[in-house]
Parts: C-alpha cells; sequence; structure tokens
C-alpha cells in the first residue's frame, strides 16, 4: 500500500498517519492499516471532502457490496426513498448505495426501485397497478395510498369422472398451482378387474401394460412345446402316439395352431419267420410275432423233418424210427421213438413167407412146423422226448397170433368167421425221469403195456367182385 504523504496535511492527519504506519510495519497483513484511513476519510467527509482512498490500497481495503447495490466512497447519509424523511441529512458518507436510476423503496427496507409502489407482507416492493399472488391470495397494489388489496385465490376444475379399468379419484396440491388442489386418475392395478385367462396346453399367460394405460392386457402365448392327448414334450424329447410309430417333438411350429410339429415315423416289423414258425396277430402290440406252428426235428448231415401238431411221420432211412409233434399246454413237443424188433430167425421160415410187419420195421414169416407165436407182449426200446428233454425206456407191445379162422357152418349154411387180435389187457402208469440238454432233468408219465391177450373183433368177408 502506498504511504500517503504527510505533507499538507493538518496536524490531526499526522496522528493518523503514523497509526497507519505502525500497524503496517508492526502489525502486517492484519488489515488494522484500513481503520485508521477508513476514520481519516470520514472526517474528511464531514467537512464535504472526498476521498476515494480504497482504491489506493491495491484491493488490501476493498469492500463487496449485495448485488442490487454499488459501491461509492462518497453518498448522501439520507439516501432517496420512496418515503421521504422528516429531517434530511446532507453530509457524505461511504458505503454501498442503490445504482443509479434507482432509489431505496423505505427506511427499514433493503430494495432498490425504479418507481415507487406497495410493499406486500413477502417485502417485496410492487408497482402501482401490479397483480401478484401472496399466501394463496390474489393481491392488487392501489394507488393512492391505498397499499395492498388481497382477496382468497378462486381454484377452478371441471369434475372428473375415472371411467378406466382400474384407476380411481385421488385430489392432491397442484404441482404447477400449489394453492389449489387438483383431482386427478389415479391407477392401482389391484382395482382391475380384468384376470388372467387360463391358457391351453402349450400355451402361457403374457401380459403387457400399453402406455397410457393402467390395467395390463393379458393374452396367451405358445411355449414353443408339442402337445399330445393331456401332456406337453419339448423339442427333441420323444412322443409316445401308437405302438406302431416312433415320434418325436421337433423345432417346427404349425402356422395354424403355434405349436411345434410332431413328426412320426412307422415302426419297422418282421415280415418273415424261421422255418416251423408263422407271423400270427398279437393282442395290443404293433407287429406281428413269429411262433411256431410246426415242430422242427433236426438230422444232423441231412434235411429237418417238420411236423404239424398230432402228425407221425418215420424216418425215410429208418423205418425203425417214428417222429411225433404233440401240442400240450400251448407248447409244441416233438419225440422220437425206436421200434424194438422181437428175435428173428430166417432159417425156421416158409420160404418166400418172410414179410414186414404192419409197422414196417419188422419181421415175419410162416414158420417152418406151422407152429405160431401166441399173442403175448415183446419188449421194445424208444426214445421217449418232452420239451427237448429225452430219455430211453424199455416198454412192452402186444404181437402174436390168435384164433382167427374161417370155416363152413352146417346151421348156418353159410361161412362162419372168427376173428381175434393181440390186444393190451392190462396196462399200468409209469414215470421216469427225462435228461435235458441244459444238465436238468425232469419227470414225465407214461403208459406202459403189463400184459396182452386175444380179443374178439368183427370179421368183414370181401366184396364180390
Amino acid at each position: 500500500m502506498d504511504s500517503p504523504s504527510p505533507s499538507g496535511c493538518p496536524t490531526t492527519c499526522l496522528h493518523y498517519y503514523d497509526a497507519c504506519m505502525f500497524d503496517s510495519c508492526f502489525v502486517p497483513d492484519s488489515g488494522l492499516e484500513c481503520a485508521s484511513l477508513q476514520a481519516y476519510a470520514t472526517l474528511c467527509a464531514q467537512g464535504n471532502i472526498c476521498i476515494d482512498w480504497r482504491n489506493h490500497t491495491h484491493g488490501i481495503c476493498s469492500v463487496t457490496c449485495p448485488p442490487h447495490r454499488e459501491y461509492r466512497a462518497c453518498g448522501p447519509a439520507d439516501e432517496p426513498s420512496c418515503e421521504p424523511p422528516h429531517q434530511r441529512n446532507t453530509h457524505l458518507v461511504e458505503g454501498c448505495f442503490c445504482p443509479e436510476g434507482t432509489m431505496n423503496y423505505a427506511p427499514g427496507f433493503d430494495v432498490c426501485v425504479e418507481l415507487c409502489g406497495c410493499v406486500g407482507p413477502d417485502d417485496v416492493p410492487r408497482k402501482f397497478g401490479e397483480h401478484f399472488e401472496f399466501d394463496c391470495k390474489d393481491c392488487v397494489c392501489l394507488e393512492g395510498g391505498r397499499g395492498i388489496i388481497c382477496q382468497p385465490k378462486e381454484c377452478r376444475q371441471e369434475p372428473v369422472t375415472c371411467t378406466e379399468d382400474g384407476t380411481y379419484p385421488l385430489t392432491e396440491v397442484n404441482p404447477a398451482d400449489p394453492c389449489c388442489n387438483i383431482t386427478t386418475c389415479k391407477c392401482n392395478t389391484s382395482l382391475c378387474e380384468e384376470t388372467p385367462p387360463k391358457c391351453p396346453l402349450g400355451f402361457e399367460v403374457s401380459s403387457e401394460t400399453r402406455p397410457g394405460k393402467c390395467c395390463p392386457s393379458y393374452s396367451c402365448v405358445p411355449k414353443g412345446v408339442c402337445v399330445h392327448g393331456n401332456a406337453e414334450y419339448q423339442p427333441g424329447s420323444p412322443v409316445y402316439s401308437s405302438k406302431c410309430q416312433d415320434c418325436v417333438c421337433t423345432n417346427s411350429t404349425d402356422s395354424s395352431t403355434q405349436l411345434n410339429i410332431i413328426s412320426c415315423t412307422h415302426v419297422h416289423c418282421n415280415s418273415s419267420c424261421s422255418p416251423g414258425f408263422e407271423l400270427v396277430d398279437v393282442p395290443g402290440e404293433c407287429c406281428r410275432k413269429c411262433q411256431q406252428t410246426h415242430c422242427i426235428i433236426k438230422r444232423p448231415g441231412m434235411e429237418n423233418i417238420v411236423l404239424k401238431p398230432g402228425d407221425i411221420s418215420n424216418d425215410p432211412t429208418n423205418n425203425c424210427t417214428f417222429f411225433s409233434c404233440m401240442k400240450i399246454h400251448n407248447q409244441l413237443i416233438s419225440s422220437v421213438s425206436n421200434i424194438t424188433c422181437p428175435d428173428f430167425d430166417p432159417s425156421i421160415c416158409v420160404p418166400g413167407s418172410i414179410t414186414l410187419m404192419p409197422n414196417g420195421c419188422c419181421k415175419k414169416c410162416i414158420p417152418r412146423n406151422e407152429t405160431r407165436i401166441f399173442c403175448s407182449t415183446i419188449p421194445v426200446t424208444e426214445e421217449i422226448s418232452y420239451s427237448g428233454c429225452t430219455k430211453k425206456v424199455t416198454m412192452n407191445y402186444c404181437s402174436g397170433s390168435c384164433g382167427t379162422f374161417a370155416m363152413y357152418s352146417a346151421e348156418a349154411q353159410a361161412l362162419d368167421h372168427r376173428c381175434s387180435c393181440c390186444k393190451e389187457e392190462r396196462t399200468s402208469q409209469r414215470e421216469v425221469e427225462l435228461s435235458c440238454p441244459d444238465g436238468s432233468s425232469r419227470n414225465h408219465t407214461y403208459t406202459h403195456i403189463e400184459s396182452c391177450q386175444c380179443q374178439d373183433t368183427v370179421c368183414e368177408l370181401p366184396r364180390a367182385q
């Protein structure tokens, strides 16, 4: 700060100068030197001498005024206002004053105005005729000293009726006008009458709230699944349709149903069976199955023999071996029987009389001494077969001659024929243990001939030529 020269100063000035120098040198950066200068400037202003001293302090003793006022080094002690004072002070003082062209509204009011008017309860100056709002009242500044007149503010609003679903009327302070209440329609989704629909299989509920609407709108949208019967199937999963089809759920969509498409292929069925088996319908099944209808008798190195149930066939290479097929409890059982012939001595036979017995296996002839073998049991070894299990058993059969003759009857005046055949007389049921291919065994019952005898039978005469 420049040191003012004491030359030309009155004696009083020297005291302020010395005080300023002392404060500046011995108490620096405290601002105390400004007080000495301000006191001296005030003393000069009382003598109507204005000193603009603060502009020479390089900002050390600056003053900041409110935004609506400006600094003056010398201004009137009684600032002009709308309310003239009873006695005006003409001294000059330093301070913050209203800008040029404005005046202070009135003593005690820190307000600068261009024209005088009214000041309401809000301490804001108003021009004459100015309308304004205060404390929710409509006010006007009247001329002629009548001041401010206010009346309650009138709020107007058309009646509001809430017709949209889910809305209700609510009265609250109008954000645009806090002095008035406003009634608007508010949304409360719990008041919505529309409920979500029950969607069919393959669909799910979707809700959408459109702009400006309170309640959501519901619709059924596809899930992207297949539907069959009462079940849903994800894409790629198998779908049970019928036993004759293999079905799977695909990713393709049917444009009409909006459901995924089920793709099906027919099940491949066998069209042929092994020998002895035929295709038959099975209840509840799609494909026919091979079921055994004939007995297959396998002969190593030779052609197999096929027999129907109840058929008996001899071995083409051996008349003493017979094959049979029986159906027991819906199971086909094949058996092999071997005929054991009685001892035969062709040397005791009449030449040319050797023939085969009716079984086609054993030989017989007319003995030289005309003696005949009487009806009796003859042992034979046969193989019993049941369910693949077999066993060779020695059993009897009836064979021999009986009293069969034809002679003239004098009483009947005709030929008298008497016939009898060698038949079983007494039989019994015997049990045998059969050996099975898997090493197990099972019991089987067969009929065994205990004794034979000649029994009468009917003789028929040969037809006349």
